[in-house]
């Protein structure tokens, strides 16, 4: 606006502001007219006036703002102001039926409210949807929605309900006696008979005998039991320090003491020394007393022990008080309370009440879902299903407003929105007694208590007929039942049922798993988190409880209250705890600190089960840690604002943590260092030579560790098995999904381990110990442990096993008189024991290549790799030139080996098997180990993998099945069960097994009566010496054992690539199979010997025939020809000798053509094999061993035609060997 004199303008707010602005002060001339207009206000410090449409719009105006103050619209947070506008009341509090202001002026002018068209108005003044009028179940307080139903009374009640005798109606069994009259007639509630109450242990029975009340409710100074015998002999409470006890037990003001008027009623408050004046140094108050003059403390503090001084009383840490109903803080004298976001404070100043919309407790009721308004009383049907299906658990979302639930007929998890009829299924396949909604992390979790697990999958998911959820939790849960989660705290927590009833906690993401509570437990079958305390409760069905812990396992309370009989879901809100009852087919409610009050909210002709209690303030919001995560599938939280990746089945998380892989492209390396365990997947590799440092990799966390010296590791169980030197345990840590690390000490042992394998299909374990050196085995989880192999074990390492054909293989140490090493197999029980390769020099290391078997081993002093099948046959050299091999691993195509540098670094090298072109990277660390695995490998089965195999203490695999066998100091009794061994007799001595007892003449006789051979162990006799160590579970004498087999007239079945596996066997039998006599005349060689030197050998259409000498005939001329005529006797005699003679001949001719095709690159079109003669090795020829050939074609001295390779038992596909140039 202008000024007057026009030199200037000013601003129109500054017009009339009490302030001249314009030199000539016309801004404010004329003001008194504008105050003079209807509705103008009157600035409260200034004579300036604001016109009413000025008046609270939001921007201030007079100077002072005055215009702005004072106003106040009604908004669903404020609908009313009381207490001379000091409060807020929400709407949801109005007409709830407690006074939330001090003058009540929300309780006042209440009518009832308008019920939409869809809802039905209760005389009680309550609104319950439509379809719940005339459903034979009284929604309305007053059951005024059952009045006048035209419904024809039930010719016959269904089962577990009873017939009201004069309304007729039918109501539950359980509903009788119950305290509540259900029927119209109230019959149900008459001639209830009074029995008298076995109380519990942690009840008191009232003098009448026909109750039993809660321990804590003794004494509480409230009446609990009808005859008020519960505080009966009291002692009454003691007085505070500011007050004065008279003598029956009351307390007075310290002032009115001495006041010269009785105020006590038996006046003890007055004479005595009364009139002594207050002479002490009292840090407050002095008064008199008829015991002297006394010091006093004012409300807030307490008298200090010496009797003088007052200290603060810190009313916020004193137990049973209840001083805050959430946040208490102390001050001097005195404390204040305050509650957490979403709640407001009652005007008693101690209570925090919700605030926001009303609280709705949520309700399954078997096909359908209930809303309930805990203020209102407002009751509606949010979802049905069909009528044969249940719905189970339930949980919320309000993000997405959707409503979750387990569905027990379709064994699948559904949802529904709040706001519209859009639905879809979350998940197939899965039945769970509880779910639960991460509404942070955005995932769903449920437990299932048949297969021991919590799990979880994404609240984003759609069913695509595959599974996309994952294992959170798993192995150490017995029976897992209800589930709550703390999102912004990071933590679940759950009740396990079993033999041993828990309460648990970890992380969300299944990490630091604790036990929260395992004593005074039944069966917790209901939990409830409440936040605002910090409080887990639950409900106890075995024990008919209520119980509550702190988060952290302290301040346990425990109620037994006779109404809690079979209750299923829980939840707490403000001061209230809410349950579902089963065998009562009702919600109930009662004071979650006191247990008293119950109130039956719902009672329905149906069980319920589901229960959650919806709020905002219930679901805070705040930022996910998994935001900015970048998981490719789920997300976890974890403890201290954190998350964790995840992959449903099927698919495993790759180095980068964050991206989860299908299985085919998930194998992977382990490179042990001897302090670290390093995990490169095989697609990480780099492609090129030369670089420094690892690929992407994760490195296992193994702390503590000194120097490593055998490792393995099980895929499906994420399970590192490790020893150490000096240790004397091997040792596991368990990686699982969750994230969760598990240490733990297996199995103790005696001397170094050098090797150690898994058996991944059955669990044991088996590993080579020293000194003296064996080969041992353990039951999964160690209870249970064996010396296996004892004998001719000099130098034994490398242990390797191949679990789908029940077989392990090991490298020993050959003769004296020969160098290098051997490579033997047996079967997985020790049985069959057998020489597969002889001419190993200075092996490094024994593996089987991923899904097949073959065994692959490496040559240092050569720089090769060598492979063979199981029985020794198809010699193979899959690669050679490797200078410097120090390690290798074969598995998924791939091949790793090791060189080291001169400073003391690894150089690891890889390349494809069928390609020739390989490259490096370089590693700082020494490596003591590598392995590649994928869980391809591990796939198949054996005669152990299910149950054990019914073995009760160690079940052995073999190619013919399995066998059960007994740790030391129990016996094998009917071949699947142990018991204790029995002590011997007098003048018998037992076995090292313990498992027999024999005599001492039996001891180093030549013969194994034992039978784990301990007999004939350590013996220096000669007829002892001659045994060839071969260790058997049986009682078969080795003697026996090492006699010709005898032919199989049986029919073999062809195979097109390998011998099927031997039938059953005897319980006690070695695995040594018997070949019929083709097996064994077929795996010879073609030469004189094989027409037992009287006739030429030739193989026509692929079968050994012989062409025999003049006077002999059969299929190997081992009959002499019948003839005729009688000749001259010397005449054969002299053709005799001359056929002699040309058989010797012919015989060194043969040995010498065959000592050439030995190392020769060629060879006829037909493997031919050595006859594998059982000879001490040591007693082979010393001659000078040379590099055997590339060639399928090798003759191995160490393979025996006449042992079967046991058939393929895996999954995956087999692989065409490939002979690398």
């Amino acid at each position: 606006m202008p000024c007057r004199d026009g030199t200037e303008c000013v601003a129109q707010e500054y017009v009339c502001d009490g302030e001249k602005d314009c030199v000539d002060g016309s801004d404010e001339e004329g003001c008194a007219q504008l105050c003079d207009s209807p509705g103008a206000f009157h600035c409260a410090s200034s004579t300036m006036c604001v016109g009413a449409n000025e008046r609270c719009d939001g921007v201030p105006q007079c100077p002072d703002a005055s215009d702005e103050m004072g106003c106040w619209s009604p908004t669903q947070d404020c609908a009313l102001r009381c207490d001379a506008a000091t409060r807020c009341v929400p709407e949801s509090w109005l007409c709830d039926g407690h006074a939330d202001c001090l003058d009540h002026t929300d309780e006042q002018g209440c009518v009832p409210k308008k019920c939409s068209p869809s809802e039905f108005p209760c005389h009680s003044g309550q609104c319950v949807a439509l379809a719940l009028r005339c459903d034979g179940d009284p929604d309305c307080r007053d059951g005024s929605d059952e009045e006048g139903c035209a419904m024809p009374r039930p010719l016959l009640c269904r089962p577990g309900e009873v017939a009201c005798p004069r309304s007729g109606e039918c109501v539950p069994e359980a509903w009788q006696c119950d305290g509540t009259a259900d029927c119209r007639d109230s019959t149900d509630e008459q001639d209830c008979p009074l029995e008298d109450q076995q109380c519990g242990e942690q009840q008191w029975g009232c003098s009448h005998g026909h109750e039993c009340i809660p321990d804590t409710w003794r004494c509480d100074r409230e009446s609990d039991c009808s005859d008020g015998s519960d505080e009966a002999g009291c002692q009454p409470a003691p007085c505070l320090s500011h007050e004065y006890p008279c003598g029956l037990g009351v307390c007075l003001n310290a002032s009115l003491v001495c006041s010269g008027q009785q105020d006590c009623a038996d006046g003890s408050d007055e004479g005595g020394n009364c009139s002594l004046p207050c002479q002490r140094h009292c840090s407050q108050l002095c008064y008199p007393s008829p015991q002297g003059p006394r010091c006093w403390c004012a409300p807030g503090y307490q008298l200090a022990e010496d009797g003088m001084s007052c200290v603060d009383v810190d009313e916020c840490t004193e137990q049973g008080k209840g001083t805050c109903s959430q946040i208490c803080l102390n001050a001097p004298g005195t404390y204040s309370c305050s509650c957490l976001s979403g709640y407001l404070l009652e005007p008693d100043g101690h209570i925090c009440k919700l605030g926001g919309p009303e609280p709705m407790l949520l309700v399954a009721v078997q096909s359908e879902v209930l809303s309930y308004g805990l203020r209102s009383g407002r009751e509606e049907v949010l979802l049905t299903t069909d009528k044969e299906r249940t719905v189970f658990s339930l949980d919320y979302d309000l993000v997405e407003r959707k409503i979750f639930w387990m569905d027990l007929a379709t064994e699948s998890i559904s949802w529904q929105s709040l706001d519209s009829s859009k639905k879809g299924t979350l998940v197939k396949g899965v039945r769970s007694d509880c779910i639960a909604v991460d509404w942070l992390g955005r995932n769903l979790y449920w437990t299932d208590g048949v297969a021991g697990q919590v799990l979880a999958t994404s609240l984003g998911a759609a069913w695509r007929g595959k599974p996309e959820y994952t294992v959170v939790l798993d192995g150490d849960l017995e029976q897992p039942h209800s589930l709550v989660l703390q999102p912004l705290a990071g933590m679940l927590y759950w009740s396990e049922v079993g033999k041993q009833p828990r309460l648990m906690e970890a992380t969300m993401d299944g990490r630091r798993q604790r036990v929260l509570l395992a004593q005074g437990l039944g069966w917790p079958t209901a939990l409830a988190l409440d936040l605002p305390t910090s409080r887990l409760f639950w409900l106890d069905e075995k024990l008919s409880s209520v119980g509550s812990t702190h988060l952290d396992g302290t301040d346990v309370k425990v109620l037994q209250l006779r109404w809690v009989q079979s209750p299923f879901a829980a939840a707490v809100c403000e001061g209230q705890l809410y349950w579902s009852e089963g065998k009562a087919w009702s919600v109930q409610q009662v004071d979650k600190a006191t247990g008293k009050n119950r109130t039956v909210l719902l009672k329905r002709h149906g069980q319920p089960h589901g229960l959650q209690v919806m709020h905002p303030a219930l679901r805070l919001p705040a930022p996910s840690p998994c935001t900015a995560h970048g998981c490719s599938h789920l997300c976890l939280l974890s403890s201290q604002h954190a998350g964790q990746c995840r992959c449903p089945l099927g698919l495993t998380l790759a180095a980068d943590e964050t991206t989860c892989l299908p299985l085919h492209t998930s194998a992977f390396a382990l490179l042990v260092s001897p302090a670290a365990v390093m995990q490169v997947y095989l697609k990480d590799m780099p492609p090129t030579a030369g670089v420094q440092g690892l690929p992407p990799h994760r490195a296992l966390p193994l702390a503590k560790v000194g120097r490593l010296t055998a490792v393995d590791y099980t895929v499906k169980d994420k399970s590192l098995y490790f020893t150490e030197v000096g240790g004397n345990s091997i040792g596991l840590l368990r990686l699982k999904d969750s994230g969760r690390l598990s240490w733990k000490q297996v199995v103790a042992v005696e001397g170094t381990v050098v090797s150690l394998a898994v058996d991944w299909l059955s669990g044991n374990l088996y590993w080579i110990e020293g000194q003296p050196t064996s080969i041992r085995v353990a039951a999964a989880g160690g209870r249970w442990t064996l010396v296996l192999l004892s004998e001719g074990l000099r130098g034994a390492a490398w242990l390797a096993l191949c679990p789908r054909a029940s077989t392990m293989c090991f490298i020993t140490a050959a003769g004296s008189r020969r160098p290098g090493a051997a490579v033997e197999c047996a079967a997985m029980d020790g049985s069959g024991r057998r020489v597969v390769w002889r001419r190993a020099h200075s092996p490094a290391g024994l593996t089987f290549g991923g899904a097949s078997t073959r065994l692959y081993w490496a040559d240092q002093e050569r720089g090769a790799i060598g492979s063979v099948e199981l029985d020794g046959s198809h010699f193979r050299l899959v690669r050679e030139g490797l200078h410097g091999l120090k390690l290798f691993a074969i598995g998924d195509g791939f091949l790793l080996w090791s060189t080291t540098t001169n400073n003391g670094s690894s150089k690891v090298w890889h390349s494809r098997l069928e390609q020739a072109k390989s490259w490096w990277f370089l590693m700082e660390q020494e490596l003591v180990a590598l392995r590649i695995y994928s869980p391809f490998s591990q796939e198949g089965t054996n005669g152990c993998t299910k149950s054990n195999g019914g073995c009760a203490q160690l079940c052995l695999p073999n190619p013919a099945g399995r066998q059960c066998r007994c740790s030391p100091g129990y016996h094998l009794v009917r071949g699947v069960t142990c018991a204790p061994a029995p002590p011997c007799p007098a003048l018998l001595q037992p076995c090292a097994d313990l498992q027999s007892c024999i005599s001492t003449q039996q001891v180093c006789d030549g013969h194994p009566d034992c039978a784990d051979g301990s007999d004939e162990l350590g013996c220096t006799s000669e007829e002892a010496k001659t045994q060839v160590p071969v260790v058997s579970s049986s009682r078969t004498s080795l003697a026996e054992e090492e006699k010709p087999a005898v032919p199989s007239a049986a029919p073999q079945q062809p195979s097109p690539s390998l011998p099927a596996a031997p039938g059953p066997q005897k319980h006690g039998e070695p695995f040594l199979v018997t070949p019929n006599t083709e097996e064994v005349l077929g795996a010879m060689p073609c030469s004189s010997e094989t027409c037992n030197l009287r006739g030429e050998c030739a193989i026509e259409a692929g079968r050994v025939m012989c062409h025999c000498a003049l006077g002999y005939r059969g299929d190997y001329c081992e009959e002499a020809e019948v003839q005729p005529l009688a000749g001259p006797i010397a005449l054969g005699v002299a053709v005799l000798l001359l056929l002699a003679a040309a058989a010797v001949g012919a015989l060194a001719y043969m040995r010498k053509r065959d000592r050439r095709r030995r190392t020769s690159s060629t060879a006829s079109t037909r493997v031919l094999t050595l006859y594998h003669r059982e000879s001490d090795p040591e007693e082979e020829d010393e001659e000078e061993e040379e590099l055997p050939p590339k060639s399928d074609t090798f003759v191995n001295e160490a393979y025996d035609g006449k042992e079967e390779l046991p058939a393929r038992l895996g999954k995956g596909p087999s692989r065409p060997n490939t002979v690398l140039p």
